[in-house]
């Protein structure tokens, strides 16, 4: 049979840690654990967060079918980009670079033949992410506004 001394709870039995010292570990985790949040919060402020934004379906579907038809161009253009700013050929940086003005006119942004834009999605209808100009039954040309963190409830009601 298991020593039963008062000075160690059953749970304890044949352990060495008396109860005293077995409250002690007990009241010493609970302070750590109080502290946690903030030490966790100091860690995490010391890593960079990069989120990725979601684009338009229809904007990226444009997008790509444009690439197919004239990639080669594309491709020109962002070497002339980085040329033009000292980066050398291959440099995976030039194709961070905006390669529109390197582009020739007629594929520019807003030629009938253009770059089209990749738009930042706003929501999601049908499960397809779309942007304000590719929400079905958007009426007319009318600008949607999207409310973000920024708008104050005060700056949102001196827009109507």
């Amino acid at each position: 049979m298991a020593d039963s001394s008062p000075e160690i709870p059953a749970a304890f039995n044949g352990s060495g840690y008396t109860a005293k010292q077995a409250a002690q570990g007990i009241a010493d985790i609970s302070a750590a654990l109080a502290q946690f949040p903030q030490i966790l919060a100091a860690v995490l402020r010391q890593v960079q967060v990069q989120t990725r934004q979601h684009l338009c379906a229809p904007c990226l579907i444009a997008r790509i079918g444009w690439e197919a038809t004239y990639g080669q161009q594309l491709k020109a253009a962002i070497g002339a980009a980085g040329a033009a700013f000292g980066l050398a050929e291959g440099d995976p940086r030039a194709g961070q670079l905006d390669p529109a003005p390197h582009l020739p006119e007629n594929l520019r942004p807003g030629q009938p033949q253009g770059l089209p834009p990749l738009t930042a999605a706003v929501t999601t209808v049908g499960g397809t992410e779309v942007c304000s100009e590719h929400i079905p039954g958007r009426p007319g040309s009318q600008k949607l506004l999207i409310a973000t963190g920024a708008l104050s409830p005060s700056a949102l009601a001196g827009l109507g």
